[in-house]
């Protein structure tokens, strides 16, 4: 690869030399220094700097404007596939015999409660050290008991 074929120039400075995947960087950077000169971003792509005069030209002729043509295209057209599936769109009713209403009351899930009655480790968070100690001596006898009862029921 041809090592000027790397490098851009850059359109604040004409001593610029700078490299294409820098180039981004050093606009930015650039744009800073030089903020009296008055130069207008391509609005397809943000590396094509160029005066006020020159942008209506551009963007009539700029490569990246295919991308964006590409993309109004495709916009244009899911909108028009919207509008003639919407307009095709059925409203189906599911007939069934079963009401969530009619059925009784049950209680909601407790986590907690399931936990206690369970052979899980719980913990204790946010407590004086004294109570967490009573805490993990009440869980041994709560596990110890729950290991015994399901031994037996064997």
């Amino acid at each position: 690869m041809n090592c000027r074929d790397e490098h851009v120039q850059c359109p604040y400075v004409a001593s610029h030399s700078i490299l294409k995947k820098r180039f981004q960087v050093h606009l930015v950077r650039c744009r800073k220094k030089f903020l009296h000169v008055s130069k207008v971003t391509c609005p397809f792509n943000v590396t094509h700097v160029l005066n006020e005069p020159e942008l209506d030209w551009h963007v009539q002729t700029c490569p990246n404007r295919a991308g964006y043509e590409h993309y109004k295209r495709g916009e244009e057209q899911a909108a028009a596939d919207r509008a003639t599936t919407s307009a095709q769109t059925q409203e189906y009713t599911l007939e069934t015999e079963e009401n969530w209403d009619d059925l009784p009351p049950v209680p909601t899930y407790n986590p907690q409660e399931y936990a206690q009655n369970a052979q899980v480790l719980r913990s204790l968070r946010g407590e004086p050290k004294s109570v967490k100690k009573q805490f993990r001596s009440n869980e041994r006898l709560r596990l110890l008991g729950i290991n015994r009862d399901s031994k037996s029921n064997q």
